[in-house]
């Protein structure tokens, strides 16, 4: 597939959707679905991305012969403020107008990109609960820069892979963990596999693998298989012994699986759904749809009290109060994109011709 991997933005639009359900659906019919998949796609994306991002980076200064390190750190965070943290921010004030609680008692913890933590101790957070994957991000593009350009380029390999498995050792102690930490899956050391396999694919790729070898697939189906069954063992209330911990490293594999073939293309009627115009729009708006929509149940209470009497609870009347949830959702991310996404990235163009 040449040029920008359009049916990625497809993914992204499913993951986005799924995560919705997450948060808009009560427990009980989403049963066993595992729609948060979407979440841990999101961070091996942004693993595999942003480590092809840093790499190129390191290339062309290397090739420059000048000192350009302290220059290029100051221009990749820049750059990373105007694409994440403006439209981040709108959305923290946009909680913080409407009154969510978490965000209203903690704000420190949500200004500096540290309510992952926040939220590892005291527990989840009504309507900004979805915060902790920005900010596990946030804490990502700060550290990886330094990784990828300052770590002599034999040794990422090795790094990555210990990096990678710091995860399920990690997850060894999750139930000691849990005397201190009311959700210890929020602190930063438990998303490095989703953020250090995909970083691991963006190296290789970088350094000739194909995408298109038939054995990502094949890696990415078999891992799937493994988590779909280890997650079935853990709903049932009987978790695998060791094996356990490595469930959500197979799914951060199957993801990586998933972004080899979206990137080369799929067919027939996957390539027809990834691709279909009304997919590649929420794709597009995916980042600010994934900042607004757990937002949005909370403005529709503001604009439509009347959504939660006993008549929107079920049926035809829980569609309608879904709808409006959507279209919400979809109005705050359109105006997110227009007014703060689509002026960085003008922003983001400018500066990579004029370095």
């Amino acid at each position: 597939m040449a040029g920008r991997a359009t049916q990625i933005d497809g993914l992204r639009a499913f993951a986005m959707l799924g995560v919705a359900c997450v948060h808009w659906l009560p427990r009980e019919m989403r049963g066993w679905v595992p729609f948060e998949l979407g979440l841990f796609f999101f961070l091996v994306l942004t693993g595999y991305l942003i480590t092809g991002v840093l790499l190129r980076e390191r290339d062309r200064g290397d090739a420059s012969g000048v000192a350009w390190k302290a220059y290029g750190l100051k221009n990749f965070q820049v750059r990373r403020g105007l694409r994440i943290l403006a439209p981040y921010y709108a959305a923290a004030a946009f909680a913080l107008v409407l009154g969510a609680r978490d965000i209203r008692e903690a704000w420190g913890w949500y200004l500096t990109h540290t309510s992952n933590l926040h939220m590892a101790m005291h527990g989840w957070a009504d309507f900004t609960s979805h915060f902790w994957t920005l900010a596990v991000q946030q804490q990502f593009y700060v550290l990886w820069p330094f990784v990828i350009w300052w770590v002599p380029r034999r040794w990422l390999v090795p790094l990555l892979v210990v990096f990678s498995a710091i995860a399920p050792a990690y997850r060894l102690f999750d139930t000691a963990l849990e005397k201190t930490f009311v959700l210890p899956d929020l602190l930063p050391l438990a998303a490095c596999d989703y953020l250090g396999l995909g970083s691991l694919l963006g190296l290789a790729v970088h350094r000739g693998l194909p995408l298109s070898l038939p054995v990502l697939r094949r890696a990415g189906m078999a891992a799937f298989v493994c988590y779909a069954v280890l997650y079935g063992f853990q709903q049932a209330g009987h978790p695998v012994p060791v094996l356990r911990v490595f469930q959500q490293t197979f799914l951060a594999v199957a993801c990586c699986g998933l972004i080899a073939a979206s990137s080369v293309g799929f067919g027939g009627w996957r390539a027809a759904l990834l691709d279909h115009p009304a997919i590649q729009h929420l794709g597009k708006l995916s980042y600010g749809l994934y900042l607004f929509h757990n937002l949005a149940p909370l403005a529709a209470g503001w604009i439509f009290p009347w959504l939660w009497n006993g008549h929107f609870e079920h049926g035809a009347g829980f569609a309608a109060r879904l709808g409006v949830f959507a279209l919400i959702s979809w109005a705050l991310a359109w105006l997110c994109w227009r007014l703060l996404e689509v002026p960085a990235q003008g922003v983001k163009a400018r500066m990579a011709r004029n370095p």
